[in-house]
């Protein structure tokens, strides 16, 4: 189990690929790129996109980027306009066309 996790408004636990799994879920079933879209932590978000191990399948990175956006801190919106090229970035590499 990860024990990457979301540590308030903006900020996480701190991203380790040597002591989590990149595709692994955490104590409340948040993948590792799940923690980083709903903090906004573009570094980590793109750490974890990038990693060679990655697996898109199944991760709510939209949903807990919204869920980010929406909170009542003053700085998400910020947070989220930072986000949105490496969420861009993500659906470009991730979305598959039929």
């Amino acid at each position: 189990m990860n024990t990457y996790e979301l540590a308030g408004h903006g900020c996480t636990t701190g991203w380790n690929a040597r002591t989590n799994d990149v595709n692994g879920e955490n104590l409340y079933k948040m993948r590792p790129i799940e923690v980083a879209a709903q903090a906004a932590n573009v570094t980590e978000f793109r750490a974890i996109m990038l990693d060679p191990a990655f697996e898109p399948d199944g991760a709510r990175v939209r949903y807990f980027a919204e869920v980010g956006r929406l909170s009542s801190d003053m700085d998400a919106e910020a947070r989220y306009a930072r986000l949105r090229p490496e969420l861009k970035l993500y659906e470009e590499r991730f979305t598959q066309v039929a």
